[in-house]
């Protein structure tokens, strides 16, 4: 099957991009806090492609010291009469600022979509995605000990994902080699990688077909090695309101913290916050972690959000 050249060559200028972004990274960087939200490619890569349209996002802590970024692009590919193919791409970076450290990492991602019935409404993908993580101690100026050296772990992760009109599911393992026992990395340690397990579910209810209000509710369950077996603990239920081209929403992993989110979609692209507070001395800014997320969606869906496709 041929490609269209057109999509060949924005697939290699949007990945050069993020080469001459960063060409290092370590384990799946735990902020932004929106990754689950505005990049769910990073933790299941199967959600490569799963859109109709090609997304290319980015997203910044933006509040007091902004030292969390990440770049994300993923589309699905067509064949050389235009039509969607079954293939879907993606690649991220990032940067996060650790006590000690900086870890930051690029990644590759690949899926093949299945369709599970005849109007290719249900589908299933699988995913797997390549990845090079860094960790990179901090000089000595900034109170670390210059003698402490860069640690690389290359790593992959694998996932399956459905997508339906009302619902969708995702099971994935990130960093599936750990960061390997012959580099003798202490688990305190913030060079050290561990296997990271994902499961993200949720169903979306139609309150309004004029108005394009939907109710949708969702669980993620992120466990590694060292948690699976109390998984129970690690349930975050989340919550999304939305109403045509915008959406609210929350999530709950402590009763001591309060989270909001939303995005607008334009035309061709769209914005998003999203801003944790403690419920006490929520007046001190080192308390708040604010972010901003910023996308552009092209293609034939780019207008709208999928959600809204099938009703």
């Amino acid at each position: 099957m041929r490609i269209h050249i057109f999509k060949i060559r924005s697939l290699i200028l949007v990945l050069g991009v993020l080469l001459n972004i960063s060409m290092s990274a370590q384990d799946i960087p735990s902020r932004p806090l929106s990754i689950p939200v505005y990049h769910p490619m990073v933790l299941n890569p199967a959600f490569a492609g799963s859109k109709d349209y090609t997304n290319i996002s980015f997203t910044s802590e933006v509040f007091k010291n902004p030292n969390h970024q990440l770049l994300n692009m993923h589309q699905r590919l067509t064949d050389s009469d235009g039509y969607y193919s079954k293939i879907g791409i993606g690649g991220y970076t990032f940067l996060e600022q650790m006590n000690q450290s900086w870890n930051t990492g690029l990644a590759f991602a690949g899926s093949y979509h299945f369709a599970l019935d005849e109007s290719n409404v249900h589908n299933l993908a699988l995913g797997a995605s390549l990845k090079g993580l860094f960790n990179i101690p901090k000089s000595s100026e900034e109170g670390i000990s210059d003698t402490v050296s860069t640690t690389f772990n290359p790593n992959m992760d694998f996932g399956v994902y459905y997508y339906g009109p009302n619902a969708f599911a995702g099971l994935s393992v990130t960093s599936l080699f750990g960061t390997g026992e012959a580099k003798k990395i202490p688990l305190e340690s913030e060079a050290y990688v561990s296997r990271e397990y994902h499961l993200h579910g949720g169903y979306k209810f139609l309150l309004n077909r004029n108005l394009g209000i939907v109710l949708e509710p969702s669980l993620l369950v992120s466990v590694n090695d060292s948690t699976i077996s109390e998984a129970h603990k690690h349930v975050v239920p989340y919550l999304k309101l939305y109403m045509q081209n915008f959406y609210i929403g929350t999530y709950l992993e402590s009763l001591d913290v309060i989270a909001i989110f939303f995005q607008y979609q334009f035309p061709r692209f769209y914005t998003g916050m999203f801003l944790e507070f403690p419920r006490q001395e929520y007046l001190n800014d080192d308390n708040i972690i604010f972010e901003l997320s910023l996308g552009i969606n092209l293609g034939k869906e780019g207008q709208r959000f999928l959600q809204y496709r099938h009703w």
